[in-house]
């Protein structure tokens, strides 16, 4: 009863902008929501995808999310709307009986916040919706874009992982296509760089021992109606929707890695975001080099954080006068960071409300949150350290490991050693 209530007081305060969706008997075994603006080239692959995988135990619904922005024209919102007519007429009756799909659309949505971020949050919040209608509030929602393939045992890998009651919220492993006719050599080349960035951010950060380390990527989410609406819906963010939510997200514990399947996004170039594997790859074919693109974070930057973490219980009975001698235990560019931003003043307020060491040690973490882990990053390359090649770095990361890669010559090669190790390892919040 307590999480049926939370659900409704989400939901009144974050109204619906489209009409509710359309269900009829039992719950449905999980949601999938999918954002689709000028998608029809992408999308249809993708339903089949999706269609093409094993049955979970109930019904799936697929909610596609048609939409537009006020500064569209015309004539692609009538583009938009026939796309929505023919997926409704033509492609769901090409669905399996256990699919049903249903299409939201939303026009004219404001410049400030439009984008896939918002996009996701009107089709997860209808979800969220028709679970409260169904009294489901431990019902599963799913993050995809318009895109991206699944491996066969989507539905069922997923539905076995939340079949534990602790289990709130997900990412789903992803591995982009590395070769094919699909895309240009030069694409795969560019794609396999900014994914082993990716990969080699997450280890950087999880070898400095920080807790909370994570893929943010939207086509591969999972979550709960009920931690959905705990941590607040989807952000409505143009761009890095998918960080800003997991950030709210993952505190609250029970999440997790999804590793016995795949997700499979695409490596497509994109003009629709400043960042993101659209943005990398623009910049890839563009010959640019920098984070994401050839370049990547050194790893000297992660050494130093991990000291820092490693002495981080000592500040809990510093005085307030005491933290700047302290300080230079740390590397000149972490001490140079936390003290322009101020991180010590931000510390004593978080230190009044720990009567012990244990709840400072659990909630150090929210004033050193992932947020200051980018800006930190951010700060110490742009005063200190220089970019460095993935290759170099990731190569690295994993030698100060103590693991083999004899065999890494190349960065597809250093790519596979990277998808291994995450799967050697698993992470959860409780």
């Amino acid at each position: 009863m307590q999480a049926h209530k939370i659900l409704g007081k989400y939901l009144g305060r974050h109204p619906l902008l489209t009409p509710v969706l359309e269900w009829d008997g039992a719950a449905p075994s999980m949601v999938v929501v999918v954002p689709a603006y000028k998608e029809q080239a992408y999308l249809q692959r993708t339903l089949l995808s999706l269609s093409a995988a094993a049955a979970p135990s109930g019904r799936v619904l697929v909610v596609v999310v048609i939409n537009t922005g006020e500064k569209d024209s015309p004539a692609l919102v009538a583009e938009q709307k026939a796309f929505a007519a023919r997926l409704r007429s033509e492609i769901s009756a090409y669905l399996p009986l256990w699919i049903k799909l249903e299409v939201l659309e939303a026009y004219g949505l404001s410049a400030k916040f439009f984008g896939a971020g918002l996009a996701r949050k009107i089709g997860m919040d209808a979800a969220v919706e028709l679970f409260y209608r169904l009294e489901q509030a431990e019902g599963i929602l799913l993050t995809m874009d318009a895109d991206t393939l699944v491996r066969a045992d989507y539905f069922r890998e997923v539905e076995q992982w939340f079949s534990a009651e602790k289990r709130q919220a997900a990412n789903l492993f992803f591995e982009h296509p590395l070769e094919g006719s699909d895309f240009s050599e030069e694409m795969y080349e560019g794609i396999t760089r900014y994914e082993l960035h990716l990969r080699y951010l997450l280890q950087g950060q999880r070898y400095a021992g920080f807790p909370y380390a994570f893929h943010a990527m939207g086509s591969a989410i999972a979550v709960r109606a009920l931690a959905y609406a705990r941590a607040g819906g989807m952000s409505r963010r143009q761009a890095g929707e998918d960080f800003y939510f997991l950030q709210k997200l993952i505190p609250q514990g029970g999440f997790g890695e999804i590793q016995t399947t795949r997700v499979h996004p695409s490596p497509r170039t994109s003009d629709r975001v400043v960042f993101g594997t659209g943005a990398a790859m623009n910049s890839f074919l563009a010959g640019e080099q920098k984070v994401g693109v050839g370049l990547t974070y050194n790893f000297q930057a992660f050494a130093d954080l991990k000291v820092f973490f490693e002495l981080r219980q000592e500040l809990f009975a510093l005085q307030a006068g005491e933290y700047e001698g302290w300080s230079y235990k740390l590397s000149g560019p972490l001490r140079s960071f936390l003290l322009n931003a101020r991180f010590f003043d931000d510390l004593e307020v978080l230190k009044r409300d720990c009567a012990s060491e244990t709840t400072f040690s659990k909630r150090f973490f929210e004033l050193f949150s992932a947020f200051k882990v980018v800006k930190y990053l951010n700060y110490v390359h742009e005063h200190f350290f220089e970019q460095a090649p993935v290759f170099d770095m990731a190569l690295t990361l994993l030698e100060q490991r103590g693991l083999n890669c004899d065999d890494c010559w190349l960065e597809r090669d250093l790519l596979l050693r990277y998808r291994e190790l995450e799967l050697e390892e698993s992470w959860f919040i409780s």
